[in-house]
């Protein structure tokens, strides 16, 4: 009787026990729409649509094979939800744009609940202070909001250092690191070695790469970047950054778009800083980012917006300074040097009233 040498029966064992792992996914979804509404399975990293299904009575479904994970979108037009698909079976509410049941799908749920529950309660605690702030002096409302601020990044900076640690060779560490890439800079390029190539590569962390590196070389107390707008003035002629930053006057200045809701909503504290300040030690500018001329020149039309415009700005701002969310406002020093980033609300005046007095 001849023998089966034990490595051929591993060989064999690891091929049979390959060949029952399965690649197959399902997700089950809801929408509220008409009979034969498609919707659709779109790769986010290439943007190719993967398949096209139709609602029915409400319900729709995809199935497949895929041999690893994905990150993928499903939905159509605005209507849509991301997540890691992987093999198993997932829920999607389009409605509530909810995903739940598979893995990665569930650990990145966890995260988010904790890590927007910073900005639940940074929002919140902002509310009481600006009702306080006049029994407060403009050095402790500012010191109390900063605070706010600070609790709120480390937070979240925390969480995300051990999130990518346990996640460093795969797709939770890589959207992990594309949401702490908005947090914080230094804290992106510090974790970005930990992860393993391939996620390293995943445009997920590769772009915002550039952002983070864009966001350290502009943080508060390094010098301005400057740039030019072709035809960003008004006038149509071209504007440079520096035709008002480094000029002798401190500078504050609003990203902002004629679509952008919160843009708006921050308005009438510029206003009051500019009423309030305007003069030889200080003036705004707002630059319109993403955004059609005409669209911009309709909104100023009608808005209470009387200090300098930077016009069709494009992304050239938002790329330079690592801005991936307006408004966004940055004042800067006479010198030019970035004082402070990501002012916001009550704290515009604050600021001003501590730097100026």
């Amino acid at each position: 009787m001849k023998r089966i040498h034990p490595s051929l029966c591993a060989a064999a064992l690891c091929l049979i026990c390959s060949a029952c792992v399965s690649h197959s996914y399902r997700i089950d979804g809801t929408y509220a729409k008409n009979d034969n509404t498609e919707v659709y399975l779109i790769s986010l990293k290439d943007s190719d649509t993967l398949a096209v299904t139709a609602v029915q009575d409400g319900k729709f479904s995809f199935s497949g094979e895929i041999d690893e994970p994905a990150y993928v979108s499903v939905g159509r037009g605005k209507e849509r939800v991301r997540f890691i698909l992987e093999p198993g079976s997932a829920a999607v509410d389009l409605g509530e744009r909810t995903v739940a049941g598979l893995p990665m799908v569930e650990s990145i749920n966890a995260y988010n609940d904790k890590f927007y529950g910073f900005d639940k309660v940074r929002r919140e605690a902002r509310e009481t202070l600006t009702k306080d702030k006049d029994q407060l002096t403009p050095t402790e409302f500012n010191a109390s909001w900063d605070r706010l601020n600070a609790d709120c990044k480390e937070g979240k900076i925390a969480l995300c250092d051990s999130m990518v640690r346990a996640n460093r060779d795969n797709l939770v560490g890589a959207i992990v690191m594309n949401d702490l890439a908005m947090v914080d800079g230094e804290a992106f390029l510090g974790l970005y070695d930990v992860l393993s190539e391939p996620i390293r590569d995943h445009f997920l962390v590769s772009v915002p790469y550039k952002r983070a590196k864009a966001l350290a070389e502009t943080a508060p107390g390094m010098p301005f970047k400057d740039y030019t707008i072709p035809g960003g003035n008004p006038d149509g002629t071209d504007v440079k950054l520096s035709d008002y930053v480094g000029k002798g006057k401190y500078i504050l200045l609003d990203h902002w778009a004629s679509w952008c809701g919160p843009c708006k909503a921050e308005m009438p504290y510029i206003r009051k800083a500019y009423d309030t300040f305007h003069g030889d030690r200080f003036d705004v500018v707002s630059i319109a980012v993403s955004d059609k001329r005409e669209d911009t020149e309709a909104a100023l039309a009608k808005l209470d917006m009387p200090w300098n415009q930077i016009l069709d700005a494009g992304k050239i701002a938002n790329e330079i300074y690592g801005i991936n969310a307006i408004p966004h406002l940055i004042l800067f020093a006479p010198d030019g040097t970035i004082i402070r980033r990501d002012l916001r609300g009550e704290q515009i005046c604050t600021a001003l009233e501590e730097i100026l007095k």
